[in-house]
């Protein structure tokens, strides 16, 4: 059997071969690496921490390769600012230290006033720190003109005094302007200036067309790790942690299933029971089936009506706790690398990836999971649609629209089991929305001029200015404990009875809006929807006819499923319903053909 996948060609090609430019989605959540810092404290913990822990399948044109070195140098940057920050307010702490408090408290109330949680919360609360902030403002003036006398009655005990009533005053007066005036300024320009460098590595890293980032010199650790992640995203297998057998693929849309028997067979004009089920193996079924799904792409009339998008490959999921006892005599899991030294030898697997999940199976392994349904690992095969659209050209040539990138995927897998005398039939739909709006940024800076951009990264702060300047120490505290304790917390699966190495989120799932953004992009994921699933389920019923089972019941149960549903929405649908534990629901197509 031959896998069509061009996941594996990715994943089988030319370490060192000039790759293209970023996709848009990469360059987005590139950006989100320093726009967002929960975004990139979880991809960063789920990458880097555990580095026996599998990798979500990367789907589309999105690479996590970038992202993760972008994350890396964002919180680079931020430890910078995070440390000049801290020493700036140890400098005012030592030279006047109340300044440098009275300074601190000023801001607390507007750092809490930028948080969601005080926005959103009870508008009493808001009230109480709006009034807090006046109250630390108009302390403030007072304390500025009380200075402002300070200097003008040394001025003139200076000028009474002589020199040495001068020498006094300004020996008395430069902490007092250092704490007052100096730490404030130098900590609100780091912060500035922190703001502004970031807007501006956007526009240099990350404008359209970018390539991705060279990766500096690494330790040996942190090196392999990524080396790994970069591979298993490109991989056919998904090891999951949270019972999220489709992760990277999106949120399931629509889901259905058709079952029929096997023994019933067609001869002579009727239909029969055989004593022994027709033979099906699902293998032939499948490659059947993908002939059919493939030819959507690459046997049309015209080269217009191409799905050119159309992606399709396997996908095997497996939960990712193992335990000991599993397996016998101790020995590691079949699905962890190593566990068959031959495998290796063959370069089937790389020896320095022992003890890591498995992400690639071999067309062999793939059908010997496909013959063994109640087996714990599953085959599906992927059909996904990618978000890049054709360009419009006319009779002549002349281009009317050029190809347009949505991002959204709509994905399809399909599961096909021979079992109990029975064809099995699982179709699972999901859509995968664009990147979040708010990451877009990058595709309007590289207008901008440099003051330009500098004035949006200042406008875009707002009172986070303020929170930056009180929470740096803390922050810088936290990442130092948190180095700490993640150092202290490593775990090795040698010495556990169970190990989770499943992946527990998909950093492009993560950083996807929460619904798809246009109706067009509902009504192509409908569309395509019902193509796929209106050629799967032509193309199963060709292959039982030409192996002469009935397929009267596997007719009427697709008819329900295609034909038998309710719109309820956008792009949605829904149908035969039914309501209850046990409840079930048929519709009856009375009048419809059956074979």
């Amino acid at each position: 059997m031959v896998i069509h996948n061009s996941r594996t060609d990715r994943l089988h090609g030319t370490p060192h071969a000039p790759r293209p430019p970023m996709s848009n989605a990469t360059r987005y959540l590139c950006a989100a690496a320093y726009l967002d810092p929960r975004f990139r404290e979880r991809v960063l913990d789920e990458m880097l921490h555990d580095r026996f822990r599998a990798v979500a399948p990367s789907q589309g044109r999105f690479d996590l390769g970038p992202v993760i070195q972008h994350c890396r140098e964002a919180r680079t940057m931020l430890l910078v600012r995070e440390m000049l920050i801290a020493v700036l307010l140890l400098i005012g702490l030592y030279m006047q230290p109340w300044a440098t408090i009275a300074w601190v408290s000023l801001l607390v109330p507007f750092a809490l006033l930028s948080l969601d949680r005080v926005r959103e919360g009870p508008p009493v609360v808001r009230w109480l720190i709006r009034a807090w902030a006046a109250y630390s403002v108009l302390v403030l003036l007072i304390s500025t003109l009380i200075w402002l006398a300070y200097l003008v009655l040394g001025s003139v005990l200076a000028g009474i005094a002589g020199a040495l009533g001068s020498a006094l005053t300004l020996l008395g007066a430069t902490p007092l302007v250092v704490g007052t005036i100096l730490v404030p300024f130098a900590t609100l320009v780091v912060t500035v200036g922190y703001r502004i460098a970031i807007y501006l590595k956007l526009v240099g890293s990350l404008r359209p067309g970018s390539p991705e980032p060279d990766i500096p010199t690494l330790d040996a650790k942190t090196a392999r790790r990524i080396d790994y992640v970069r591979r298993a995203q490109w991989g056919n297998v998904t090891m999951y942690a949270n019972e999220d057998a489709f992760m990277g693929a999106g949120e399931i849309q629509r889901v259905w299933s058709i079952a029929v028997e096997l023994d019933r067979v067609r001869g002579e004009g009727a239909v029969r029971r055989e004593r022994d089920p027709v033979d099906i193996d699902p293998v032939e079924l499948h490659e059947f089936v993908r002939a059919r799904l493939r030819g959507m792409r690459d046997h049309v009339l015209r080269h217009n009506e191409s799905i050119q998008a159309l992606d399709i490959g396997d996908h095997v999921v497996t939960r990712g706790a193992f335990t000991t006892t599993d397996w016998a005599w101790g020995r590691a899991h079949p699905l962890i690398t190593g566990a068959d030294p031959q495998r290796v030898a063959e370069g089937l697997e790389r020896a320095e990836d022992a003890g890591l999940p498995r992400y690639h199976v071999t067309p062999q392994e793939a059908a010997a999971i496909m013959r063994h349904p109640q087996g714990g690992v599953r085959y599906y095969q992927r059909v996904t649609v990618g978000g890049i659209g054709q360009e419009i050209r006319d009779a002549s040539g002349r281009l009317i629209a050029p190809a347009e990138d949505q991002q959204a995927l709509t994905s399809a897998f399909i599961y096909l089991a021979v079992e109990g005398r029975m064809l099995y039939t699982q179709f699972v739909v999901t859509t995968l929305p664009p990147v979040q709006p708010i990451y877009h940024v990058v595709d309007a800076l590289p207008a901008m001029s440099s003051p330009r951009v500098a004035w949006e990264a200042v406008r875009a702060l707002k009172t986070h200015l303020l929170l930056d300047v009180v929470a740096a120490p803390f922050r810088l505290f936290g990442y130092g404990w948190k180095a700490v304790t993640q150092a202290m917390t490593q775990t090795d699966p040698a010495d556990a009875l169970i190990y989770q190495y499943g992946a527990r989120f998909s950093v492009r799932e993560v950083g996807a809006a929460p619904e798809l953004q246009t109706y067009i992009q509902l009504l192509d994921a409908a569309k395509y929807t019902k193509l796929i699933e209106q050629r799967l389920t032509a193309a199963v019923l060709d292959f039982l006819e030409d192996q002469n089972v009935d397929t009267a019941d596997y007719r009427r149960q697709a008819a329900n499923v295609t034909n038998g549903s309710v719109w309820v929405g956008p792009g949605g649908t829904v149908g035969p319903i039914s309501f209850g534990a046990n409840s079930s629901a048929t519709v009856n197509n009375v009048g419809q053909a059956s074979g």
